[in-house]
């Protein structure tokens, strides 16, 4: 390509549509020095772009929707790509894969680089100006590249999308440097951030980030922020200059951090709020008001660590605060070392506190400190840990003595009247609060029942009497999800520290991937762990009986139950353990250890909410978010809830939480619409009309989104080569969702659609095509929220070890929740793998459970062999029924392949006269059992070695000095059809 070259092509489009016969897929089109305007295309094709003269010297400028935008295999080396329009993208990837390398991009919009719909974006020692990096629904790499002066977020990772950032230089972002969200899981490493006017990374939305050798540089606000349920590993990293706190965590975020050196933020080093944060080997310096500042609902466990220098306090605690402070040296703090107001928790062990400006410790009325190996010396003013009784300040000190002193006298244990508790709310305030709770009437008479039997046992033990056993205040709690589980475990935990019986109350939540390692030993560490927090309150293991099911010969998971029933018993006064999960799986789990079933004595079966409570739970939502249901809205809530299947999957509360979420957000839609401002009472008023109580990611029952596009699609799917049955069975499946939604319309029960499918048959017979469309359809029927298909075979789902397939299984799932999941070869997944460990049945397993759990999020579509594929719905007892039929691919006829041949041919304008598809056929007949085997596939190859033989052909004939004509470019002899 080029601009003065004679016989080049003259812009990007030209090149990709020119009849130019390759013996590989795509083409490798060269582009000499310039600049060429005007470019804008979009392209399905496979093809690499290269400018001849290195990188800088070639532009593309363009004013579209987008200079780049392809779908299919791309790469692009040393390209200058810019778009001048207010709305227009450098590069956009929809699906397909691209390698951009020494490529610089820039654009007008916010977005100068997207990647959408299960695209794989490689960008590597790029440079992106004035616009940012999107991935949504995609994965990728982004390797050696700055991003500077976008007008929003650098970089943007959404929709459950799975990225590395490695070696990247992010600076004058107009937002955030990273934004992590929804889902996605990132690897971030060896970047470096600077100057981005709001966070240099925020994690939120149940994102989960790993953060690695990076550093922040002069953060317009918190530079790596974790908040509303996202999760963030911090490790090895330098943060300087925050405009407000090095690390912020808030809303139920999560974040560990380790050695992490943060210098002179100008507020705080560290604030958590409402949410979980593990430092260890951190270090705090400069801070501008305190080094930790932890307010209500912190759990926070800061472990060897050190705070100097701060303006105010190195460590603040709020009232409802618990932390732990371990092996930290905290110095230099302009008023104290440590203060903790009145409900805050401190445990401080073995921290040295010196050379502070005011005192060192200092504990609010009202305050709890557990106090060991403290040195706390040359502090301008003494501590204050005895606030006394009278103060109601709860201190428990252990300092180190010295040698010339006599030793400590034993320390007293601190003795409460039954139902004093600790400070918070009484057992009785909690019980209320528990009796206020929507049903559960089972459940809250047995929790009084306990309470009671707690009250009186605290009694007997001031009496002087034996208390009785501690065996029944551990619990199973067995039930379907969205019952309450896990709120009801924190009440208790309340009501049990309320009583005395404990003595924090705190509430502990774990699952199996906090309790088993993939390593031998690993796991009684962990559990260990776990318990130790818990001490003084309770540990919640919700789905239990996931340890109890085995994985392979070596199970880690009744490593952890065998752990646990020995501490249950060595720290029986210490800890209250709830075991959560399904009522059968339950009784499983019990079995799995002899001491399981005396240690928990009482199971409290929590049952589904009936539709009338679920109607008062929406509106109970309503009301705390200031909106009011109106009575047809009431009605037809009651409908939907009486209709729904009440099987051990069913939703319960969570799916009252979606209906009210979805109605909120159609509201919107319906006001948005008005001519005339809305009053107040239509704002907060939902009415019947606003509800799409039948929704869910793959059960809807509304209208079309696009009529046209099912249309076009349709004729897509009409214009495959055979297929017939295949075609058939496709449109049956349309019509019961076309049939489902008319007899909602009328007031009639329709069973919800389930769309998961085997694709039975030999290769190369379009599974993967029908795949797509499938996907496609479903989204633009309104069934589908997305629609794109996440391609999966074995390796993608198998581990290596324990643990490790059940984690990549959820993951990939993650990825098509809102689409179609393809798994190819799925038969294989019921082999072993040729170890003695089997993790293909775990990932089957696995899968059966996430089918149930998100059966309106994905469709699941397993293809393979028809013969294969019945073995593989037998390995597991619900695969069967989840999987509504079995769509088979018949091997194509020779007619059939034929087709498909020419087909490929007009695609890349090649001529197939009536001679050379005589002899296709005939060929194609004498090889009869190795297309029927390949089908498509070997077509597909036939097609290249064609191409390959009509281009030897041609170019011997014109190295013999013919002027070849554009008929012998584009016609393709019978000779070039046999290999």
């Amino acid at each position: 390509m080029s601009h003065s070259s004679p016989r080049a092509y003259r812009t990007v489009l030209d090149a990709l549509q020119a009849p130019v016969p390759y013996a590989d897929a795509g083409r490798h089109i060269l582009i000499e020095p310039g600049s060429y305007p005007n470019t804008g295309f979009r392209s399905s094709g496979d093809f690499v772009l290269t400018a001849v003269s290195g990188p800088g010297t070639v532009t593309l400028d363009g004013a579209t929707d987008a200079t780049i935008e392809v779908t299919g295999m791309v790469t692009l080396q040393g390209l200058i790509v810019r778009n001048w329009s207010d709305e227009g993208l450098a590069l956009d990837a929809a699906e397909g894969s691209v390698l951009a390398e020494h490529c610089e991009f820039m654009s007008r919009s916010d977005v100068a680089v997207r990647a959408a719909s299960g695209a794989q974006l490689a960008l590597k020692q790029c440079q992106v100006q004035d616009g940012a990096i999107v991935y949504a629904a995609a994965s990728g790499i982004v390797e050696g590249t700055s991003v500077t002066g976008a007008e929003g977020n650098a970089i943007a990772i959404r929709s459950g999308s799975t990225v590395t950032l490695r070696a990247c230089r992010i600076s004058d972002a107009g937002g955030h440097g990273i934004w992590v969200t929804e889902g996605s899981r990132p690897l971030i490493e060896q970047c470096t951030i600077s100057g981005p006017t709001s966070a240099g990374i925020r994690v939120d939305d149940r994102a989960d980030a790993a953060i690695r050798n990076c550093a922040f540089h002069s953060s317009g606000q918190s530079s790596l922020i974790a908040l509303d349920r996202g999760k963030a590993v911090a490790e090895d990293c330098l943060i300087e200059d925050a405009g407000a706190d090095a690390l912020w965590v808030a809303t139920n975020g999560s974040l560990t951090a380790r050695r992490i050196r943060m210098e002179a933020p100008q507020r705080t080093g560290v604030v958590v709020e409402k949410g979980v944060a593990l430092l260890e080997d951190c270090e705090i310096t400069g801070a501008g008001t305190n080094g930790l500042s932890l307010i209500a609902h912190a759990d926070v466990t800061f472990v060897r660590g050190r705070i100097s220098d701060t303006g105010k306090i190195g460590a603040g605690l709020a009232s409802g605060a618990r932390v732990v402070l371990d092996g930290t040296t905290i110095s230099g703090s302009g008023l104290a070392g440590v203060s903790v107001e009145g409900g805050g928790r401190l445990a401080l062990r073995n921290c040295t506190v010196v050379d502070n400006h005011g005192a060192g410790v200092i504990a609010g009325e009202g305050a709890h400190i557990d106090v060991s190996g403290l040195i706390s010396e040359r502090n301008q003013r003494p501590d204050k840990l005895d606030g006394g009784p009278q103060a109601g300040t709860t201190a428990q000190v252990t300092v180190p003595t010295q040698a010339d002193e006599a030793p400590a006298a034993a320390k007293p244990r601190t003795v409460r009247p039954p139902g004093e508790g600790t400070g918070g709310p009484s057992a009785d305030v909690l019980l209320a609060e528990l009796d206020a709770m929507i049903g559960l009437a089972g459940v809250k008479r047995e929790i009084r029942i306990l309470a009671n039997l707690q009250k009186v046992a605290e009694q007997r033990r001031l009496a002087g009497l034996p208390p009785g056993s501690a065996k029944g205040r551990h619990m199973v709690f067995a039930g379907p999800p969205g019952t309450g589980k896990t709120t009801v475990a924190r009440l208790y935990g309340g009501i049990l520290a309320a009583l005395g019986v404990v003595e924090k109350g705190q509430v502990v939540e774990v699952s199996r991937a906090d309790l088993v390692s993939e390593n031998i030993g690993g796991t009684a560490l962990r559990t260990t762990e776990m318990f130790d927090r818990a001490r003084g309150g309770v540990l919640f293991i919700d789905e239990a009986y996931t340890l109890s099911r085995k994985a392979s010969g070596t199970d880690f998971g009744q490593e952890a139950i065998d752990t646990l029933v020995k501490l249950m018993e060595d720290h029986r006064d210490e800890v209250v353990v709830i075991a959560a999960g399904y009522s059968a799986e339950m009784r499983e789990f019990l079995s799995a250890n002899p001491g399981l079933s005396s240690r928990f004595s009482r199971t409290v079966e929590f049952e589904n909410y009936s539709p009338a409570e679920l109607v008062q739970i929406v509106g109970t939502q309503a009301d705390k978010d200031g909106y009011q249901l109106a009575e047809d809205a009431r009605t037809a809530l009651l409908a939907h809830f009486t209709s729904m299947k009440r099987d051990a999957s069913f939703g319960n509360g969570r799916a009252a939480r979606r209906v009210f979420e979805a109605a909120v957000e159609r509201q919107a839609q319906r006001l948005a619409d008005m001519e005339d401002l809305p009053s107040g009472e239509e704002l907060s008023r939902l009415v019947a009309e606003d509800l799409d109580v039948d929704t869910g990611l793959a059960a809807r029952f509304g209208e079309a989104r696009d009529p046209d596009q099912v249309t076009a699609l349709l004729a897509r799917l009409a214009a495959m080569t055979g297929l017939d049955e295949v075609k058939r069975d496709i449109r049956d499946l349309l019509d019961l969702i076309a049939s489902a939604r008319r007899r909602r319309a009328a007031g009639l029960e329709a069973e919800p659609f389930t769309g998961h499918l085997i694709f039975a048959g030999p290769p190369g017979t379009g599974k993967t095509t029908v795949a797509r469309l499938y996907g496609e359809l479903l989204t633009a029927l309104g069934v589908l929220a997305q629609g794109q298909v996440v391609e999966a075979a074995r390796v993608d789902l198998v581990g290596q070890y324990v643990g490790h397939t059940a984690q990549k299984t959820s993951e990939v799932f993650e990825r098509a929740r809102g689409g179609v999941l393809f798994i190819d070869e799925a038969y294989s997944l019921s082999r072993p793998g040729g170890s003695g460990h089997d993790f293909g049945q775990e990932a089957i397993d696995t899968l059966v459970k996430l089918m149930e759990d998100h059966r309106d999020e994905v469709i699941v579509i397993a293809a393979g062999y028809t013969s294969e594929m019945k073995g593989f719905l037998a390995t597991n007892p619900g695969l069967a029924s989840r999987f509504a039929r079995t769509l088979t691919f018949r091997p194509y006829e020779v007619d059939g392949l034929v087709s498909i041949f020419l087909g490929k041919a007009k695609t890349a304008d090649y001529r197939v006269p009536e001679p050379t598809q005589q002899a296709l056929s005939t060929y194609l007949a004498a090889n009869r059992d190795r297309f029927r085997e390949g089908n498509g596939r070997e077509i597909d190859k036939l097609f290249r070695s064609a191409v390959t033989a009509h281009a030897r052909r041609t170019e011997q004939l014109a190295n013999t000095g013919a002027e070849l004509t554009t008929e012998q470019l584009a016609t393709l002899l019978p000779e070039d059809i046999t290999p």
